[in-house]
């Protein structure tokens, strides 16, 4: 590792805000609730993502919606994929980065590649 990147692992280290390659939790699936039918739409995306390696977690829960977004960023994760029904009948997710920037809807293979090709290249 060479000395300006070291610099920057310890600077970001410092605020616990890695970028999506180096975070510990790079990404969570949340759903709005825990309709059988809003998390049958999410596992197979959660099941993609670790299959390409990404650091994934999900949170299928019955906690409020705005619950498991603040628990999420308190934890630092850098990218939530948030799925409601107009994202399930969209065939999209809604992408959130952590602190509070919404990217809105995308569709989810488009948002799987994204993080993937994010996460082998380094990029923020």
């Amino acid at each position: 590792m060479e000395m300006h990147q070291l610099r920057y692992v310890v600077a970001v280290a410092r605020t616990g805000n890695f970028p999506l390659w180096l975070a510990p939790d790079q990404v969570r699936v949340i759903t709005l609730n825990d309709d059988q039918a809003l998390i049958d739409y999410a596992k197979p995306i959660v099941n993609e993502l670790r299959a390409n390696m990404v650091r994934v977690d999900s949170d299928f829960s019955a906690t409020p919606f705005k619950a498991k977004i603040s628990n999420a960023e308190k934890l630092r994760v850098h990218t939530m994929l948030l799925i409601g029904g107009r994202d399930m009948d969209a065939g999209a997710v809604s992408v959130r980065l952590h602190r509070g920037r919404p990217q809105g809807a995308k569709p989810k293979s488009q948002v799987i590649t994204d993080i993937v090709a994010a996460i082998r290249e380094r990029r923020e």
